[in-house]
């Protein structure tokens, strides 16, 4: 009998390890909770679709730094030791940081917000190579089409403020000081290193004298959206912020790209590396689509009349 059973627990170990071995472990890395959320539930409903099941044959593994980049490096090694098959990295900065740690392990950007060949982490974006592909939003470009969209909300402001967050390049900001320059208007910039520094930075720009606050392109910012309409709203400044449920949670305007289908996007990107595909032959994908949002119950608690022309190009209004 016991040689019986013995015979038959070596013939069920090969299946027991197989199914272990098809069982997906999915890791997301963030700067903010929100994105981290946002992503595992598009992640659960488009791999769901595919034959992936949470908790029967899939295991997805968040770890956000709530926008602390100094614990970026170590949520990297974190998710590294669980042995993923694959990472969704939010920003450069935390594919940079699980590239750091280990190079082979595939990476999906979600969003990458600045050029991911200038950073080092693809050859090109038709033909990544390496371990690193995904979606592609060029940032910097977005926050010069924020200061014109601020410019055309706001007509008599001379003066705009930029919220940049700590990890925003300085090289970056002096661009954009110079695109600023070329509209006729001045940037006065403050940079937030956590959201205990957002009222200071609000207060600078109102000491500062400017009618309107771009918010820059960032995964932490997504997440403290609303925290930031209300210190924007303390001083009375309009704010433009990147994403839909940024202008939902209180900015007067937002101007980013389609971020639920992009992020169905992402998730495709997951599934064909699950399905066996190299992510360095898997080419990238730019954001092509944006919209643009009013929040006109916003502007009217600041008791702004939002220009016709605005309005009339606006995606939706939240009225």
């Amino acid at each position: 009998m016991m040689l019986r059973r013995a015979m038959l627990a070596s013939l069920a170990l090969p299946g027991l390890a197989h199914a272990q071995r098809r069982s997906a472990r999915v890791g997301i890395l963030s700067p903010g909770q929100l994105t981290v959320d946002l992503n595992r539930a598009v992640l659960v409903a488009e791999l769901g679709r595919a034959g992936f099941v949470e908790g029967r044959n899939l295991v997805i593994v968040g770890r956000s730094s709530d926008g602390d980049l100094q614990r970026i490096a170590v949520l990297a090694a974190e998710l590294v030791a669980l042995q993923p098959d694959v990472i969704v990295a939010v920003s450069n900065p935390a594919a940079l940081a699980i590239r750091a740690v280990n190079r082979n392990v595939p990476v999906v950007m979600s969003f990458a917000g600045s050029d991911p060949v200038a950073d080092g982490l693809a050859a090109s974006l038709a033909r990544p190579g390496g371990s690193v592909t995904g979606v592609v939003m060029l940032s910097e470009e977005l926050d010069v089409k924020r200061l014109e969209v601020a410019l055309e909300a706001f007509p008599n402001t001379s003066r705009i403020g930029f919220l940049a967050g700590s990890s925003y390049p300085a090289d970056r900001i002096a661009r954009l000081t110079s695109a600023a320059r070329r509209l006729g208007i001045a940037l006065v910039t403050a940079r937030a290193t956590g959201t205990e520094s957002y009222g200071a930075a609000f207060l600078s720009f109102a000491e500062h004298g400017v009618g309107a606050v771009v918010i820059s392109s960032s995964p932490g910012f997504h997440s403290e959206a609303a925290a930031l309409a209300q210190h924007a709203q303390f001083v009375r400044l309009p704010t433009v912020c990147e994403l839909r449920s940024m202008a939902e949670a209180g900015c007067v305007l937002s101007l980013g790209p389609l971020d639920g289908m992009l992020r169905r996007r992402v998730a495709g990107y997951v599934l064909r590396i699950l399905q066996g595909e190299a992510p360095g032959s898997i080419p990238m994908e730019q954001a092509e689509r944006f919209e643009l949002l009013v929040n006109q119950r916003a502007a009217r608690a600041l008791a702004l009349d939002i220009p016709i022309p605005v309005l009339a190009r606006a995606d939706a209004v939240i009225d």
